[in-house]
């Protein structure tokens, strides 16, 4: 991605409705496997601006890897040590490293050129009985000017995700569409944009009015709660927890 995403991203993650959402979710799955212990070895592949980082320090040691030099220099603009350049579909550790790896927002991209490689490479540096956290964008039905933006070149369905999962080498213990209430009007503005000339244009705002984002906050973090008991059949994103057995 371009400079000017990644600060926007930098600018906005700690409060932004979306970022902080995406957050409490990762939170939410940890908690459920992981809660209490603080020695894991975790890595953050495609790492951004580094935010995540510091949730995952809460369980343990964190690890990060990005290809773009400008979301590494961010990374350490935050004070992130292990982080370093790296591709998924070739990532630079060893068999066996990792107890848990979080992929948020990486696969979709188009620099991921072949994401069933990249997740086996996941499923390669994890432990036995260690965890993938996947999280991305969901229903090519969305593909929009954001996407552009983002450089993204893909959309998961569930059906598809959990086929690429399962022929990594993972089970898929947790899998569900999330980001559903603001499914429609998305759908709407993505509809729409296709009647003019596509254009790259992220939808993140760094100006977005504090009362807006905290009724958006609030309804997702309310989605987030609620998906503990089920799961969705659309959304405007996608997560997943995969394991790698023994």
């Amino acid at each position: 991605m371009n400079r000017d995403i990644f600060e926007i991203m930098y600018n906005t993650e700690e409060t932004y409705w979306w970022f902080t959402g995406q957050r409490l979710l990762l939170k939410q799955l940890l908690d459920k496997y992981y809660s209490g212990r603080k020695n894991l070895v975790l890595l953050d592949v495609g790492c951004g601006t580094g935010r995540v980082l510091e949730l995952l320090g809460k369980y343990g040691k964190p690890y990060g890897i990005d290809l773009s030099d400008d979301a590494l220099g961010f990374c350490r603009e935050r004070g992130a040590k292990n982080v370093k350049s790296s591709d998924v579909m070739d990532i630079k550790f060893k068999p066996n490293t990792f107890d848990a790896v979080t992929s948020l927002g990486v696969f979709y991209h188009r620099n991921v050129v072949d994401d069933l490689r990249g997740m086996k490479e996941i499923h390669r540096v994890l432990k036995p009985d260690g965890r993938l956290f996947f999280f991305d964008c969901a229903m090519m039905s969305l593909y929009g000017n954001h996407d552009l933006a983002f450089h993204g070149v893909r959309r998961y369905s569930k059906r598809e995700l959990k086929s690429k999962l399962e022929n990594a080498g993972f089970v898929v213990e947790r899998i569900s569409y999330i980001n559903s209430l603001m499914f429609l009007p998305v759908y709407l503005k993505r509809k729409l944009e296709k009647l003019t000339k596509p254009r790259a244009k992220s939808e993140i705002q760094e100006t977005i009015s504090p009362l807006f984002n905290s009724i958006l906050g609030r309804l997702y973090k309310t989605e987030i709660k609620f998906s503990k008991y089920m799961s969705y059949p659309f959304g405007i994103n996608i997560f997943a927890v995969a394991r790698k057995s023994k």
